[in-house]
């Protein structure tokens, strides 16, 4: 049976008062940490004991719909789902994939991995850096552990906070570090947090 990531995801909002934490996400962003990571672990909560899943792909499922509903209730600008050229699919772009092309610099490529092949990942960051060839602007988030460090060097890798140990960063942190880059590349388009 399939998952339904966006569906675990927006269940888990409504049991945590979804008005609330909106409220608290716009009122006092340094709580956004903490929110991502209650709810995060809220959606995997209610995976329960099931082990029907592939628990790379539905974690990183989860980590998208909740990236996407962030982004969302913080106005971060954010494009998703875009191709660059013809042949490479870039999950979400920060601010736009017209900066991405003409001021890469100033642009965050952002993909959730739902695999831990190799084969797959190398391949798949073959083709990010082909579109942001600033590695450090390419930043990779996994729902769960990806056990293959050594694949990532250079590039920013979140992961769920209970399996963030170096050379990854927490999930909880990825709209603070978002702020970060929006802050030192001048770009004003954030709303809730002054720039």
């Amino acid at each position: 049976m399939e998952i339904d990531a966006k569906e675990i995801l927006y269940s888990t909002l409504t049991k945590m008062n979804k008005s609330k934490l909106e409220s608290t996400i716009v009122s006092n962003p340094s709580q956004i940490p903490l929110i991502i990571k209650e709810i995060f672990n809220g959606c995997v909560q209610s995976l329960g004991s099931r082990t029907d899943y592939d628990k790379v792909k539905v974690h990183g499922d989860l980590a998208e719909a909740l990236m996407h509903y962030l982004l969302t209730v913080t106005m971060i600008p954010s494009e998703r789902k875009v191709k660059y050229d013809s042949d490479i699919e870039i999950d979400l772009v920060i601010p736009t994939l017209k900066q991405l092309k003409t001021d890469p610099k100033r642009a965050l490529v952002i993909s959730f991995v739902k695999s831990l092949d190799r084969n797959y990942i190398s391949t798949h960051i073959e083709r990010l850096v082909r579109a942001q060839p600033s590695k450090n602007n390419i930043w990779l988030v996994f729902g769960h552990y990806p056990d293959i460090t050594e694949a990532f060097e250079g590039f920013n890798v979140f992961v769920h906070d209970d399996s963030a140990k170096k050379p990854f960063k927490p999930l909880s942190s990825i709209i603070d570090e978002i702020k970060i880059f929006l802050e030192i590349n001048k770009i004003k388009s954030f709303k809730i947090f002054r720039t």
